[in-house]
C-alpha cells in the first residue's frame, strides 16, 4: 500500500510538473475570454474530459501501439526525453500564445477539442510522459492502474483551476503564471535530462543512475 501511495505521489508531482496548470490558465483564459461564464466552465469540462481520455488511451495502449510498430520502450523513452527537454525550452524562454485559425463559427466541443484538450493539455510532452510512467517493463498492471488514478486526479486538478480562472489570474495576474511557466520548464528539463540518461543507462546495462 505504501510502495503504490508513495508512486502515485511521484508521478502526481511529475505529471503537475509537466501539465503546470496555473501555466496553462493563461493560455485558457485567452481562448475562452469572448465566452460566456456559463460557456467557460462547459469549456473547462469539456476540454479537461477529452484531454483524460486521450492520456488514458496511451497510458493503456501506449506500450502495444509501440510494439506493433517495433519500435522499443528505451528508443521512445530516448525520444520522449529530448521531445520533452525542447518543449522545456519553449517553456521558459517563450510566451504563451493564442492558435491561429479559430472563427467565430466553431462549436464548443470543436473548441474543447481543438486547440484545448490537444494539443494545450494532451500535448505530446504529456503524452510521452503517461506511456513512460505506465512502462510495461517496469510496472505491474495494478501500477498502471496508480498511473491512471493520477491521470484522473491531475485532470481534476486542472479543471478547478479553469474554473476558477478568473480568480487566480486577478490574484497572481500574468507575471505571476509567466514565472511558474518558466520554473515547471526547468524541473521538466531535468526530468526529461533524467529520462533520457536512465534509458541509456539501460540500453548500456549500466547500473540505474
Amino acid at each position: 500500500m505504501q510502495q503504490h501511495l508513495n508512486l502515485f505521489v511521484t508521478q502526481f508531482v511529475t505529471l503537475y510538473a509537466l501539465l503546470e496548470p496555473i501555466g496553462h490558465l493563461s493560455l485558457f483564459v485567452a481562448l475562452t475570454g469572448e465566452q460566456t461564464v456559463a460557456e467557460r466552465r462547459r469549456l473547462a469540462v469539456l476540454s479537461v474530459g477529452f484531454a483524460f481520455l486521450i492520456l488514458v488511451f496511451f497510458a493503456v495502449l501506449g506500450q502495444a501501439l509501440l510494439h506493433a510498430m517495433g519500435i522499443s520502450i528505451l528508443s521512445f523513452q530516448i525520444a520522449g526525453g529530448l521531445i520533452l527537454f525542447a518543449f522545456s525550452l519553449t517553456m521558459i524562454f517563450s510566451e504563451p500564445k493564442r492558435p491561429a485559425g479559430l472563427s467565430d463559427d466553431k462549436t464548443l466541443t470543436a473548441l474543447a477539442i481543438y486547440p484545448l484538450a490537444t494539443p494545450t493539455i494532451a500535448g505530446p510532452g504529456a503524452i510521452l510522459s503517461v506511456v513512460l510512467l505506465s512502462d510495461n517493463n517496469r510496472h505491474s498492471y495494478l501500477d498502471q492502474g496508480v498511473t491512471v488514478a493520477v491521470v484522473a486526479a491531475m485532470m481534476g486538478v486542472l479543471l478547478l483551476t479553469f474554473l476558477a480562472g478568473d480568480y487566480i489570474t486577478r490574484i497572481i495576474g500574468s507575471s505571476g503564471t509567466n514565472l511558474v511557466r518558466r520554473i515547471m520548464g526547468i524541473v521538466i528539463a531535468a526530468f526529461s535530462v533524467d529520462v533520457v540518461l536512465t534509458a541509456m543507462a539501460r540500453w548500456l546495462n549500466l547500473p540505474p543512475i
